[in-house]
Parts: C-alpha cells; structure tokens; sequence
C-alpha cells in the first residue's frame, strides 16, 4: 500500500498531535482500515488519522470510511467509534466501532469530500480546543 504510506507526509502538526484527513478511492474496507491503523502507528500515539474513500471509483453509491485514533488522542477526548458515524451520516449512512479504531460506511459518494473536510475541522477544533 504505498499510495497510503506517501500520505504520512500530508499529516499536520496541531501542537502535541497530528492530524491526517485523506481520500484514497480504490481501497476496499479492509484495506483502508489497514491502511488507516497503519498511518496511524507511523504518525504515533498522538496521531488522528481519518480515511474515506470509494472501493470502486465508478461506484458513487457506496462510501467507506476509517478513523484511527492514537492513545493521546483518544485521552483527549474524541472517540474513533462516536466520530466516525457522526461523519458517515453526512455520506447517508453509520458505522462505528472502538475508541481507538472504527470503520462506517455511506451511500452518497458526492458527499464524501464535505465529509472529510468537515472531520478534519471538528478534529482540529477538538484537538486545539
């Protein structure tokens, strides 16, 4: 997956943490989750990794979406399983899963980069908070 590990040099510093928000279409479920814990663990444990994107390009109908989220993130306060169905919900649909890792997944692919953007500025507010 070296389209994902050339994504690490996109992470954004905000104090103590980084942030990397990315859309990488072409990846199926368990691959993004892969690609996203391993981000993750490369960025450290202050690291918020948030991945979405379409498994089949040519198929805006389903959206997948993963968060990843270091122990200094988690114990800043926000949860990969709470955060992530919050963003899947502006791409019509759900998901969630643990504190530190969480898969969701949506329908409506159009919406999927306000969906990002809109995770990278409710982690940033929550993460400078």
């Amino acid at each position: 997956m070296a389209k994902a590990a050339t994504l690490a040099d996109g992470a954004e510093s905000l104090g103590t943490f980084q942030l990397l928000v990315a859309r990488l279409d072409g990846v199926d479920d368990a691959g993004l989750q892969n690609a996203a814990q391993g981000l993750q663990e490369q960025l450290g444990v202050g690291a918020a990794v948030v991945l979405g994107g379409l498994p089949d390009p040519a198929d805006a109908g389903k959206v997948v979406l993963v968060a990843a989220f270091g122990p200094a993130v988690v114990a800043a306060g926000p949860k990969a399983g709470a955060f992530i169905g919050g963003i899947a919900r502006l791409c019509g649909g759900g998901g969630g899963g643990r504190p530190q890792l969480a898969q969701a997944g949506g329908k409506d692919g159009a919406a999927l980069d306000g969906a990002l953007t809109t995770a990278r500025e409710q982690l940033e507010g929550l993460l400078l908070g």
